[in-house]
């Protein structure tokens, strides 16, 4: 089922970020985290991608055939660009294709200095055309505080719109902790005419490292709020995650009264996580 029509048919929706384990291809490991999560009706669940030889590349595509085919939840597959030749990467989106995959999510990466690539694509946008002559439903990365090497949001905006020009046809946000940062990016996209529905990604907080890491992979910012739930809990690591998903709830229904059609929730493979969300949000009367 393509992606950008689930979205718009459903209103208070949830998506899963998962990412496949690290070491062999554990098929009870999988099936027992997607067991978990398929009662959570998430509208579709996303499996990321390690590009330049990384022995996990070929598990993206098992894993998003698993969970659509045993699991009945769409899937869609991240494939990065940067690291790769281009004959690979089309490697890998024709054999997506030829399992069933109907989604993909078009990303650049972070470029591996080890990794020589002589004939590679730089951008997304170069392989979205690609990807939608094939036939897939395209979607494509977008900042709410702009990404790290881009000069101004302004400049995000106007690539983001190249990008749904070029054929993406729905969006997933890079993880943001402040609602006042996602209504003035969603202000700029509406002013921008980009008609593509928009995924905000949120992140639950597990740990200040795990925080400082996607603060300064990620150059996101924190409200007050998210910097006093770390320092009352630093020590406390079961205190800090329900505190912050009780954050994350709140931050959810705002967005849902927003109008936001669907969170992008990064489960960390952690379907507690995932539940513990749900509740919260089934608590407050959402996603009924």
């Amino acid at each position: 089922m393509k992606i950008s029509e689930v979205i718009r048919k459903k209103g208070n929706t949830l998506s899963f970020e998962i990412f496949p384990p690290k070491g062999e291809f554990d098929v009870s490991v999988v099936r027992a985290l997607l067991s978990e999560l398929s009662p959570l009706k998430p509208s579709y669940v996303s499996v990321t991608y390690s590009a330049g030889g990384s022995k996990n590349d070929a598990l993206t595509e098992e894993i998003a055939h698993m969970a659509q085919s045993d699991y009945h939840m769409p899937s869609c597959c991240h494939v990065t660009v940067i690291n790769s030749e281009k004959r690979d990467v089309k490697r890998v989106v024709d054999s997506f294709a030829a399992r069933g995959i109907e989604n993909v999510l078009a990303l650049r990466g972070d470029r591996i200095e080890e990794i020589d690539v002589k004939d590679g694509y730089l951008h997304p946008t170069e392989i979205i055309p690609y990807l939608r002559e094939k036939g897939f439903c395209v979607g494509a990365s977008c900042y709410p505080e702009g990404h790290p090497s881009s000069p101004t949001l302004d400049e995000d905006i106007k690539y983001m719109k190249r990008k749904e020009e070029l054929g993406a046809s729905y969006f997933v946000s890079q993880l943001c902790f402040d609602n006042r940062r996602f209504k003035e990016f969603f202000d700029r996209v509406e002013k921008a005419n980009i008609l593509s529905p928009v995924c905000a990604g949120i992140m639950p907080i597990m740990s200040k490292a795990q925080v400082n890491r996607m603060i300064y992979m990620c150059a996101v910012s924190l409200p007050g709020e998210i910097i006093r739930i770390l320092n009352r809990y630093e020590f406390d690591k079961e205190g800090l995650l329900s505190a912050g998903l009780d954050y994350a709830a709140k931050q959810v229904a705002e967005l849902f009264d927003m109008g936001v059609d669907d969170i992008h929730f990064y489960t960390m493979n952690r379907p507690e996580v995932a539940k513990g969300l749900v509740e919260r949000l089934n608590a407050l009367g959402y996603l009924k």
